[in-house]
């Protein structure tokens, strides 16, 4: 193709011959006027032709130049719109002009490659397929070839990626001998989509399934061929009191040991859903109320195997059976519930002895106490509340002894370095140290002990009003924490502790002597010196 400037020459230099050839033939003498006549006519239209064709050229020149400037734009358009754009004909081999997006996409330059190759490298039988639909639909050219488009896959899977694809016949005004694909890289959008769905049926801290699934499924779990359908509702012990005391980092740390014992315990088939805080179900398809018993079993003997650095794993279950079509989903539930509540109740008694003996025991691990501190204590509270008239197997003394085996507990949130620290505390630290009264009342409280957790709460009130948390005074402080406060004082007091040595027992009744009537009960530090041979026998002494 000629350039405009070279069009421009060459009717530039036409105009400037027939220039020449008009003035030279004004100098000639023609004989024959008539030919003389006639060439200059011929000249006149020829000039016209000239000018007219040089106008011709520059109109086609400036509409070349601007349908180049166009198809430009076209492709910047496409090679920058995130899109793959090709075109192929009935021979499936694509056609030179295509989109550079393409070329990310198939790794590779795209032109004269059979396209059924491209999407389908290892995919041998789609390819197949591909191949004998997309050569029918040429062959067919009908109106039939739009009805087939829908058979083609809408989403391809190319060299990792997720590809959706659009077909689309291009329209040339005749015949339709030319296909045009539009590939769009969904991959990132797939992911978010199955992350998002994802999240919306699965706990976020368990990955179990959370009650939207569960409610999702229930309709076709409800059918006859999943009869009988067993449902289990798994309750947390000691959640509250894990949050409480530990934090709730140590709670959720609780609460995924519980999800992956339970995912240990059952099959494949059954549903596990986190129903919400400390509650889990299970639903098992196919299973009947022994085997159902039988799963329950296993879950608590496994859970015995499982050990954690704060509380012990311990879960209330309860289940029932849907034998008949008839029955709800929430009939189901409600026997469950009952069931596990009563197992629930049967069982408090014992998860708390333990729940007490644990903590006791890596309280007594992680803190710098005297060792036997907690039975001494125990024991001399026993005998001392005796003597103040407190009946044996009472619930006043069942108390006292409660709050004797927990009245330091929640030294257990301490750190160790503050426990430990042989010099004197810093203002920080000593406010650090005063909060183990706090963590202690939670800590009763979670256990179902309001009482105890009260006095724990008073053990560091002072008769005349100067102690902490609260300032409270006499009679204000409970008898049990007056009465355990100066048994622990003078346990600690005759044993060595890290920040200071030993003192003789007359040295430290001495000293609770000395401070009855300001921090110590004066009736009860007058009984305690009076009967000390009786409350402090040799054994603790």
């Amino acid at each position: 193709m000629t350039s405009p400037h070279y069009n421009e020459l060459i009717f530039e230099t036409e105009l400037k011959v027939l220039e020449r050839g008009k003035a030279h033939m004004e100098n000639q003498n023609f004989i024959d006027h008539e030919l003389r006549s006639q060439y200059e006519e011929l000249l006149i239209h020829y000039e016209k032709l000239l000018k007219l064709s040089r106008k011709v050229f520059k109109i086609s020149d400036a509409q070349g130049r601007a349908l180049k400037k166009r198809e430009a734009e076209i492709k910047s358009l496409l090679d920058n719109s995130s899109q793959g754009f090709l075109t192929f004909g009935e021979n499936l081999l694509v056609h030179k002009e295509y989109s550079e997006e393409c070329i990310r996409i198939f790794g590779q330059r795209i032109e004269n490659k059979r396209i059924t190759d491209l999407l389908c490298h290892d995919q041998l039988e789609l390819r197949d397929k591909m191949t004998e639909l997309l050569k029918c639909m040429f062959r067919q050219r009908s109106e039939g070839q739009h009805q087939a488009l829908n058979e083609l896959p809408q989403i391809l899977f190319i060299h990792n990626k997720s590809i959706s694809m659009e077909y689309k016949w291009m329209d040339n005004g005749e015949e339709m001998d030319t296909m045009m694909i539009i590939l769009t890289d969904v991959t990132d959008r797939l992911q978010s989509k199955a992350k998002l769905e994802y999240l919306s049926f699965h706990d976020s801290l368990t990955s179990l399934y959370n009650r939207a699934y569960v409610e999702k499924v229930l309709p076709q779990l409800m059918a006859p061929s999943f009869l009988p359908l067993s449902l289990v509702v798994v309750d947390m012990n000691g959640l509250k009191l894990t949050n409480d005391v530990f934090g709730h980092q140590k709670g959720d740390q609780l609460i995924v040991h519980v999800a992956q014992l339970l995912g240990s315990s059952c099959r494949s088939s059954d549903i596990i859903s986190r129903w919400g805080g400390d509650e889990f179900l299970l639903l098992l398809p196919n299973t009947s109320e022994a085997e159902a018993q039988a799963l329950m079993d296993q879950i608590k003997k496994n859970g015995k195997k499982v050990h954690t650095d704060s509380v012990e794993i311990s879960v209330s279950l309860g289940a029932a059976t849907k034998k008949q079509e008839k029955m709800t989903f929430e009939e189901l539930l409600q026997i469950a519930e009952a069931r596990m509540y009563k197992n629930k109740l049967k069982e408090s008694l014992d998860f708390r002895q333990r729940i007490i003996h644990n903590l006791r025991h890596l309280l007594d691990q992680q803190c710098y106490i005297a060792d036997g501190h907690a039975q001494r204590v125990l024991d001399m509270c026993l005998r001392f509340a005796g003597l103040k008239g407190m009946e044996p197997h009472s619930i006043e003394l069942s108390q006292i002894g409660l709050l004797a085996r927990l009245h330091d507990i929640g030294k257990i949130s301490i750190p160790k370095e503050i426990l430990g620290k042989e010099g004197p505390l810093t203002e920080e630290e000593w406010e650090i140290m005063k909060s183990h009264s706090e963590v202690g009342y939670r800590m009763a409280q979670s256990i179902g002990e309001p009482g105890v957790a009260k006095s724990i709460l008073a053990l560091h009130e002072r008769w005349d009003g100067t102690g902490y948390p609260y300032g409270l005074a006499q009679d204000q402080i409970p008898l049990s924490a007056r009465l355990v406060a100066i048994v622990n004082a003078y346990d600690v007091m005759t044993h060595d502790q890290v920040y200071k040595k030993k003192r003789s027992q007359g040295q430290a009744l001495s000293e609770i002597e000395r401070l009855a009537g300001t921090q110590f009960d004066p009736e009860l530090v007058r009984v305690f010196i009076e009967r000390r041979q009786e409350i402090i026998c040799e054994k603790s002494s």
